[in-house]
C-alpha cells in the first residue's frame, strides 16, 4: 500500500462530497487534472471503479466507492485527531470537519455556528450538510458527516448516539387575523378544527399526525409541502395553520410581507429536544467536543423565549 497517499483519499473524499471533479478541485485549491490524476491512480492500486462519471460530468460513487469512502473517512479522521492530539491549545483545532442539519433548523443553527468556528477555530476546514432527517441519519452511519443536528424525535436509526443541545418546544404557525393570534399559547384541541398544512420531511408529518391522535383528535391535513417558508405564506394568507419546533425571530415576515404568529403549544405531549446526533463508538476527540459546544451555544442564542425582549 505503499503507493496508496492521503492525498489521494482526502481528492476522492471531494468528489464524493461535491459530486464533481471541477468542484472537488476548486476546494481543494488544485487542478483538475491533479484531482483526476490521484482518482486514476488511487482506482488502479485498488483494481475497482470508485467514481461512475454520469451525465453533465456529474460523479458519482459506486457500490465499492461507497464501501471505500467509509473506511477513508476514517483513516483521514483518525490522523486528524493525531494531530490534534499535539496540540494541547483548542485554538489549534484543525482539519475537515461536517456538520449536516435538517433543513429546517438549518437557518437557527447554521449561520452562528458557521460565524464561532471562523472566530474561534479558523483552522478548521468546516462544511455544511442539509438533508431531511432520515438521509442525515444515514450520512453520519456512513462517516459522511461528523455530527447531524435534528429533533430526539426524528431519530429512528440504530447506531446512533444523541447529545442534548437544547429542549424546544413546538410553536403553532397562525396568521395574523386569526382568532387566536393574541394568545399567549394554545392547545392543539383548540386549532383542530383548522385545517392544518405540514412540512412534507419523513418522519416529521408523522409523528406530528400520530401525537394529535393519541390526543384524540384527528387532523384536517390540507396540505404537506417540503419547504417550511412556502408553509409560512401558506398560513399567511389564511389557508391553514401549521405547527414548527424551529420558530424565527418574531419580526419574520413571510414572503409577500404578511405578518405571521408563532403560539407555544401548551401540550406536554409535544415537548421535544434538538440534539446532535454522532456515529456510536466514535471518538470523543476535542474537535468534536468542541463541535457540540458551540452547538449548545448556538441553540442558546436562538431560544424563541430569549426574544420577547427584542420585539
Amino acid at each position: 500500500m505503499s503507493d496508496l497517499t492521503l492525498r489521494q483519499l482526502e481528492y476522492f473524499l471531494a468528489v464524493v462530497d461535491r459530486g464533481s471533479v471541477s468542484e472537488a478541485a476548486r476546494v481543494c485549491n488544485v487542478s483538475q487534472a491533479t484531482v483526476s490524476a490521484a482518482l486514476s491512480q488511487l482506482e488502479k492500486r485498488l483494481n475497482v471503479t470508485l467514481i461512475a462519471r454520469g451525465p453533465a460530468r456529474r460523479a458519482r460513487t459506486t457500490s465499492a466507492g461507497r464501501q471505500f469512502g467509509m473506511h477513508a473517512r476514517a483513516i483521514l479522521s483518525s490522523v486528524s485527531d493525531a494531530v490534534e492530539s499535539l496540540h494541547d491549545d483548542s485554538s489549534m483545532l484543525q482539519g475537515p470537519l461536517r456538520i449536516g442539519c435538517i433543513p429546517t433548523a438549518g437557518p437557527r443553527m447554521i449561520p452562528a455556528t458557521a460565524s464561532s468556528f471562523v472566530s474561534r477555530h479558523p483552522h478548521i476546514d468546516l462544511d455544511f450538510v442539509e438533508a431531511h432527517p432520515m438521509t442525515i441519519q444515514r450520512m453520519v452511519l456512513n462517516g459522511e458527516v461528523d455530527v447531524a443536528v435534528m429533533y430526539r424525535k426524528q431519530v429512528q436509526m440504530e447506531g446512533l448516539v444523541q447529545h442534548s443541545l437544547a429542549e424546544v418546544q413546538l410553536h403553532a404557525l397562525v396568521s395574523a387575523d386569526h382568532r387566536l393570534a393574541n394568545r399567549s399559547g394554545v392547545d392543539v384541541g383548540e386549532l383542530v378544527d383548522d385545517p392544518v398544512i405540514l412540512l412534507d420531511s419523513p418522519p416529521t408529518a408523522d409523528l406530528l399526525i400520530n401525537q394529535i391522535r393519541s390526543l384524540g383528535y384527528e387532523p384536517s391535513v390540507r396540505w404537506l409541502l417540503p419547504n417550511a417558508e412556502t408553509i409560512r405564506s401558506m398560513v399567511g394568507w389564511g389557508l391553514g395553520f401549521s405547527l414548527a419546533n424551529a420558530v424565527p425571530h418574531p419580526n419574520t415576515l413571510t414572503f409577500e410581507g404578511m405578518p405571521v404568529r408563532y403560539l407555544p403549544v401548551t401540550n406536554p405531549e409535544f415537548a421535544n429536544t434538538i440534539v446532535g446526533v454522532t456515529m456510536a463508538g466514535a471518538r470523543m476527540s476535542k474537535k468534536l467536543s468542541a463541535t457540540l459546544d458551540i452547538l449548545r451555544a448556538t441553540a442558546a442564542e436562538t431560544d424563541p423565549s430569549g426574544w420577547a425582549g427584542d420585539v
